[in-house]
């Protein structure tokens, strides 16, 4: 692919037969584009590879905005409308937020039309970029808030999620059985398994090329049912396994997401699935503040809710102060500093910037976000979110923050 600047489409490179109305409806839209070189290569390369699709957006305005916005700010999904062109008159209403039933639905009936015995890895992918056009020009074309785009980039990775465990689930529960709880004197109690979303899934405030933080969570001891009986340890630590595997091999699609554990019991020293148990007591005796602290964000994304909600309920009495205590503070702020200088090592240029991470960026906002919703969550529930925008209009309205600090603070 040739950089932006030397892309040029000369006469000889118009499709045959000429597109008159695609085309002047196409100039036209290149004239407000971010990237007009971008758009005028990359229209033109799709009437050539479907014509009869090109004349009919001819007279489709919105949907044809919505191809040369994605056109003028993405070239990677430029190049997949080249390869799944009919994506574009697939695409679901771009007028209104899609729930996460509607992607549970869409990502179904995809699924079913590939003819596949099992989602893979490469389907999710690819249902995730299919979606992913959608959400793309929703913003490219100022349809929605940014808020709103977060929350819809954070429910698709739900959908995949939650689709995802089912089909792991599915398979090893055929081959081992049906994991059970020994604590249960009917022999009744399946046990159950959830995942949890921390960080910005967790906060339902997901970037476009955000890693998903995860925890992953089941009931309790026993054994499964089948006659290749296992624990339900080792059971859940397969569905745990495969389903990261699920969502983080490369294929021809790319890969879902990267997949991210550290912020579990113990860091990337514990286990990769743990027993509600097991979890009650890392909390209550052993954890460190800050991994509190980011259990503000804690929310279940896929799996069984009522398990997920007894840990955030179990967990949520310890996150929040219930004296003005400046200790917890400078605890907090200890940790800022920490990561502060890890990226003070890691940067190459005094001028580089990162806008996570360097001073007044993203990560510091949430910083400050949380210390306020910790010492003040005790007594003003309402301010308890995991949704760092959400979170700063109710300190607002708690009078927590002026109206100053409010607006820098969004902005």
């Amino acid at each position: 692919m040739p950089r932006v600047e030397e892309l040029s489409v000369t006469s000889a490179s118009l499709p045959d037969p000429q597109l008159p109305e695609y085309e002047r409806r196409i100039d036209a839209l290149e004239e407000t584009a971010i990237d007009p070189a971008r758009v005028r290569h990359y229209a033109h390369e799709f009437a050539a590879r479907v014509p009869d699709l090109a004349a009919a957006l001819a007279s489709d305005s919105e949907r044809l905005r919505c191809l040369a916005a994605v056109f003028a700010c993405s070239r990677f999904l430029s190049e997949e409308l080249l390869r799944h062109p009919a994506w574009i008159a697939d695409m679901a209403d771009l007028h209104r937020a899609s729930s996460l039933d509607e992607y549970k639905n869409r990502l179904d009936a995809f699924w079913r039309s590939h003819d596949a015995a099992a989602q893979t890895a490469h389907d999710l992918a690819l249902f995730r970029r299919k979606e992913l056009l959608r959400i793309v020009a929703r913003d490219a074309l100022n349809l929605a808030p940014l808020s709103e785009i977060t929350l819809e980039l954070s429910l698709l990775a739900d959908a995949i999620l939650s689709c995802a465990l089912e089909t792991v689930s599915a398979e090893l529960e055929a081959r081992y059985g049906t994991p059970m709880l020994e604590e249960d004197p009917s022999h009744q109690g399946r046990a159950a398994f959830v995942v949890l979303a921390l960080g910005k899934l967790g906060g339902c405030e997901l970037n476009y090329s955000s890693d998903i933080d995860l925890m992953f969570l089941y009931s309790g001891n026993g054994d499964t049912t089948g006659p290749h009986k296992i624990t339900n340890r080792e059971f859940f630590k397969k569905v745990a396994n495969q389903l990261m595997h699920l969502l983080s091999t490369y294929t021809a699609a790319g890969l879902c997401y990267r997949v991210d554990l550290r912020l579990r019991p113990e860091g990337s020293l514990g286990e990769v699935c743990i027993s509600l148990p097991a979890a009650r007591d890392y909390y209550a005796n052993r954890r460190r503040d800050w991994e509190l602290q980011m259990m503000i964000k804690g929310r279940v994304a896929a799996g069984d809710t009522r398990l997920g909600q007894q840990l955030l309920e179990f967990v949520e009495p310890c996150i929040y102060s219930t004296t003005l205590d400046f200790s917890l503070i400078e605890s907090m702020s200890e940790t800022r500093e920490r990561i502060s200088e890890k990226l003070a090592r890691k940067r190459l240029r005094k001028d580089d910037h990162d806008v996570k991470l360097a001073p007044g960026g993203i990560r510091d906002i949430e910083f400050l976000v949380q210390c306020l919703q910790r010492l003040h969550g005790a007594r003003e529930a309402s301010v308890r979110h995991g949704g760092t925008l959400l979170a700063l209009s109710r300190l607002h309205e708690k009078d927590l923050l002026s109206n100053t600090e409010l607006s820098r603070l969004s902005d």
